[in-house]
């Protein structure tokens, strides 16, 4: 939503974002905090961060620096990014719910799911699509390999970062690039790859691109995310703020073609309060429909990734989120009822997550 909206919001529950008001010792100090962050990396025109709770009425929101290197347009808590591999937990979310409506089970073999054509390619690079299955792919042990962990996919973007790139092209690469990491099941590897396929299930259950499926299914307005798109599947909502630009080292990716990303690893777009209320409203079972489901997604998995969402300790609590390529980060810590979200414009700054750790640490110190 737009930045004179979320003023009225604030101010009917009490609490102002320091980015404009610069109201409140803590909201000062928060404020602090991202001027000190960026301070310490120059590689990043700007960072944007926001805090929801403790508590249902809690929220501030903060940016410093430029929104685009060079041109002296301030970044504000507004604007908008690419979210990057932020994007999995609400695919995962997304399955899970085709799951409660009975339209999938966690358990089905892919082979059960999977396009013709997908399911092809795969079993001829040796993947046993019988034994992998969605519960498997939701929390990277099935034994996918990575395209973009190659190289030669980088180089590719690079070379030509305008390219158009398909959901089938990338399968392509990940099987003509690598092979099987390990026996469905073994290990936890990373794989874009394999939400890129959750994608298509998605899309395959409800016969709507992927977009409009994930929206539908966790139920964007009710949860009031107003400036979160799939981007090329839609258009940006009323409420979007504009985009930042993002980098990688000195390269503006702002015009990248969003399809090196976009089939569900990545491909969603949000601000910092979005992405914040998204988790902070799936850990509190107010997205999916029953507690058993979200048991599930927090419980199934490896002690660090679950189904979509990783396990990790911040400021010495535990935290569910996740991190994206380029910069971005969300935590739900329980303990505090807190969440933070955020990003640093640079895949090569200092990574988010420290952000969030000292933006929690200044909020746990404010309370003692």
């Amino acid at each position: 939503m737009q930045y004179h909206v979320r003023l009225v919001l604030c101010l009917l529950l009490g609490t102002l974002p320091v980015a404009a008001t610069g109201g409140g010792d803590l909201d000062t100090r928060l404020q602090q905090v991202l001027g000190e962050f960026l301070a310490e990396n120059p590689v990043a025109p700007g960072v944007v961060a926001c805090i929801l709770g403790p508590g249902p009425d809690r929220c501030w929101a903060g940016a410093a620096g430029a929104a685009v290197r060079g041109d002296g347009r301030s970044l504000t808590p507004d604007h908008t990014f690419r979210i990057a591999s932020n994007t999995k937990t609400y695919v995962a979310a997304a399955v899970l719910r085709l799951a409660e409506e009975g339209r999938l089970g966690l358990d089905d073999p892919l082979a059960r799911h999977l396009p013709p054509d997908i399911a092809a390619i795969l079993a001829a690079d040796g993947y046993d699509l019988e034994s992998m299955t969605v519960r498997m792919v939701l929390s990277h042990t099935s034994g996918l390999f990575e395209h973009p962990a190659d190289p030669r996919y980088a180089a590719a973007i690079l070379a030509d970062p305008h390219h158009v790139w398909t959901a089938t092209e990338q399968i392509r690469r990940c099987v003509e690039w690598g092979g099987p990491v390990g026996q469905p099941g073994e290990k936890f590897s990373y794989s874009d790859t394999g939400y890129i396929l959750l994608g298509l299930i998605v899309e395959q259950k409800t016969a709507r691109s992927l977009g409009a499926a994930v929206r539908d299914l966790l139920d964007f307005p009710t949860l009031g995310l107003d400036a979160t798109w799939w981007e090329i599947m839609e258009t940006p909502p009323p409420g979007a703020g504009p985009r930042a630009h993002q980098y990688y080292g000195d390269l503006d990716t702002f015009g990248w073609h969003p399809s090196l990303d976009l089939y569900g690893g990545g491909g969603l777009v949000s601000d910092a309060e979005d992405l914040a209320r998204f988790t902070r409203s799936l850990l509190a079972g107010d997205v999916l429909q029953r507690e058993s489901t979200l048991t599930a997604m927090t419980g199934s998995g490896t002690p660090a990734y679950r189904l979509g969402l990783a396990a990790t300790d911040l400021e010495g609590r535990l935290a569910w989120g996740h991190t994206g390529f380029w910069n971005t980060f969300v935590f739900h810590l329980p303990s505090l009822d807190m969440t933070v979200a955020g990003c640093v414009l640079n895949h090569h700054g200092l990574e988010g997550r420290e952000l969030a750790r000292r933006l929690v640490a200044a909020a746990v110190a404010a309370r003692e």
